[in-house]
C-alpha cells in the first residue's frame, strides 16, 4: 500500500492535542454510525488487489472521518485504508481503518469496527476502536491506559478467559501449547479490531496474529489498546515488537508464562505454514 503523500516530519502532537484529536475521532465515528448500521448486510462489494472485500460504504465513511480530522488538524497528515499510505513515513500521522472486518459488515455480523491510530516518534501513541453495533468506544494512549466508554480497563484484575482466537490451521498445535492453562482455541468471527477488544475486555485470553498479512492500520490500534489494558505483546517472527509488526500474539498477562517458552516453535510453525501457501 503506497501513497505519494508524505508526513510532516517536524510536527508532533502535544498531549492536549492528542486528547482533542481522540475526541474528534470519537465524534466522527459516532457520526457515521447510522450510515454503517443502515447498510450492514445490504451492501454489494468488490475485491481489492489483496483479495479483501471493499464496499462503497468503506470509502464514504473514510472520507467523513478524514475530513473531520483535517478540519481540526490541517497540518497533521491522516491517511485511510482505502486512500493508501506509505509504510515508511516518519513524523506524526494518523491511520484510519473505516470499517475493519468488512466481511462481517457485509454479512451483518456485529464484529466490524472503525479504528484509528496515531503514529508519532516511530511508535503508536494513541488509538480508537469503535463498535457501531454495540456503541462501545475503546481508546488508548501510550503510558496512559486503555478505556472502554470512559472506564479504565485492567486485565491484571480479570481472571484468565478460557478461549483464544486463532486460525483453524493452527488450532491443533496451539491447543497443545495452551493445554496447561485450560485455554482452547476458537476461530472466532472476522474482524481484527473486534478480536483485540475482546482481549482488552478480558473475554478472550489471546489473539494469535499468524499469517495475517494486512497493514499497519489493521493491527497497531488494537495492539496499543491491549498493551495499555495490561496485555502482553509477543512478537513471533521478530525479536522486538514495533507498530509495523504483523506476526505476534497479544495475550492476557496470566497466559504469557505459558506462551513465551513456545515462541521459537510458533515462529517455525508460522514459517512452515507460509511455505505451504
Amino acid at each position: 500500500m503506497a501513497s505519494p503523500q508524505t508526513s510532516n516530519a517536524d510536527r508532533h502532537l502535544l498531549p492536549e492535542e492528542i486528547e482533542r484529536a481522540l475526541t474528534v475521532l470519537q465524534q466522527a465515528f459516532r457520526q457515521v454510525r447510522p450510515l454503517i448500521l443502515e447498510r450492514a448486510g445490504k451492501v454489494t462489494f468488490t475485491d481489492k488487489q489483496d483479495g479483501s472485500p471493499v464496499t462503497d460504504t468503506d470509502v464514504e465513511v473514510e472520507k467523513v472521518i478524514l475530513a473531520a480530522m483535517a478540519h481540526d488538524f490541517p497540518d497533521v497528515p491522516i491517511y485511510g485504508e482505502e486512500g493508501g499510505y506509505n509504510d515508511d513515513m516518519t513524523g506524526a500521522f494518523w491511520l484510519v481503518d473505516p470499517i475493519d472486518g468488512t466481511q462481517s459488515f457485509i454479512d451483518n455480523i456485529p464484529a466490524f469496527t472503525s479504528m484509528a491510530v496515531l503514529i508519532q516518534g516511530g511508535e503508536a501513541v494513541a488509538s480508537v476502536i469503535y463498535n457501531p453495533s454495540t456503541d462501545e468506544m475503546y481508546t488508548a494512549q501510550k503510558n496512559g491506559g486503555a478505556y472502554k466508554n470512559g472506564v479504565r480497563l485492567d486485565l491484571s484484575v480479570v481472571p484468565l478467559p478460557g478461549v483464544a482466537f486463532c486460525k483453524a490451521r493452527f488450532s491443533e498445535v496451539l491447543n497443545s501449547m495452551l493445554q496447561p492453562s485450560g485455554v482452547v482455541c476458537d476461530i472466532g468471527v472476522k474482524g481484527g479490531g473486534y478480536g483485540f477488544t475482546m482481549v482488552a475486555d478480558g473475554k478472550a485470553a489471546a489473539r494469535f496474529n499468524m499469517l495475517g498479512g494486512g497493514y499497519i492500520h489493521d493491527y497497531a490500534p488494537g495492539a496499543l489498546l491491549d498493551r495499555e489494558a495490561g496485555g502482553v505483546l509477543l512478537p513471533i517472527q521478530e525479536d522486538v515488537y514495533t507498530y509495523k509488526t504483523k506476526s505476534f500474539v497479544v495475550c492476557h498477562p496470566d497466559l504469557e508464562p505459558v506462551l513465551r517458552p513456545h515462541l521459537l516453535e510458533l515462529r517455525a510453525l508460522e514459517t512452515k505454514m507460509a511455505d505451504k501457501k
